[in-house]
């Protein structure tokens, strides 16, 4: 198949190593206040999506190093799944989540065998690894695995912002991008109901960041304002670099790609 995801076997050489190159590029050490870091930025962002039971079965889907499975495990969720590609990303997950169950390898061969089990299915930096042709019968695949009620986050470069091209052609990986009107439309033809999507704003924990969300409003009004002179409408109001998105399972919710 012409664009299929044999054709993108390079994408395996570069996530076996993806931890240490990661790592290089950003200085990340992952640390344990890189993960409290994380957590408390994360949590203030998403904390009303995640779900009320913390016995609900919960699948990371490209986990990395295990951010958000940390996160969880610190809010007292107890059913938490980990995939992801890469032996080096793994390794450091299964240091820091030692109660999560953490599985290397394909996420959709880990969705395709747990039907309606999860009710919380997320992925972070995620989405944006898949290829046009990919996409879709991934989102079946994650429908399929969601109970009834289920939700599904994302994080995701925003290409509605002015200053995506540094996080979106950052990593060679990538292959697709969403603004937050085309995610919630792909989202919908999946079966999903109830799209919801917010910027990923500064979050104030001190003086300097209390500046840095402060100037941020500005800029971000000027923005807005740009679209309401260039095309006449304020388009989706977020702004920012990348995006969080939710959206959930219905009752009569099914696949709709072959």
């Amino acid at each position: 198949m012409v664009g299929g995801s044999q054709n993108r076997d390079y994408r395996k050489s570069i996530y076996e190593s993806y931890a240490a190159n990661k790592k290089l590029q950003n200085s990340i050490a992952h640390s344990e206040k890189d993960f409290q870091d994380w957590a408390a930025v994360c949590t203030a962002r998403v904390l009303d999506w995640l779900p009320a039971d913390r016995q609900t079965p919960v699948l990371d889907m490209g986990c990395g190093p295990g951010y958000f499975l940390y996160l969880l495990d610190r809010l007292g969720y107890t059913d938490l799944t980990g995939v992801d590609l890469s032996l080096s990303q793994i390794a450091i997950a299964r240091r820091w989540c030692p109660r999560a169950k953490i599985v290397q390898g394909d996420a959709r061969e880990v969705l395709a065998r747990n039907s309606g089990r999860f009710g919380l299915i997320a992925g972070f930096d995620f989405i944006e690894h898949f290829s046009k042709d990919e996409v879709l019968p991934l989102l079946n695949l994650v429908v399929q695995a969601l109970r009834t009620g289920g939700c599904l986050i994302l994080q995701t470069p925003n290409a509605e912002s002015r200053w995506v091209g540094g996080t979106a052609y950052g990593d060679f990986t990538h292959e697709w991008f969403f603004t937050p009107s085309s995610l919630g439309a792909i989202l919908s033809e999946a079966g999903l109901v109830g799209f919801a999507a917010r910027p990923c704003r500064p979050y104030v924990h001190g003086l300097k960041s209390f500046a840095r969300a402060f100037l941020w409003n500005f800029l971000d009004l000027s923005m807005t304002l740009v679209n309401l002179i260039e095309i006449g409408r304020r388009g989706s109001g977020i702004n920012t670099r990348v995006f969080l998105a939710t959206a959930m399972k219905p009752p009569e919710a099914g696949p709709n790609y072959v």
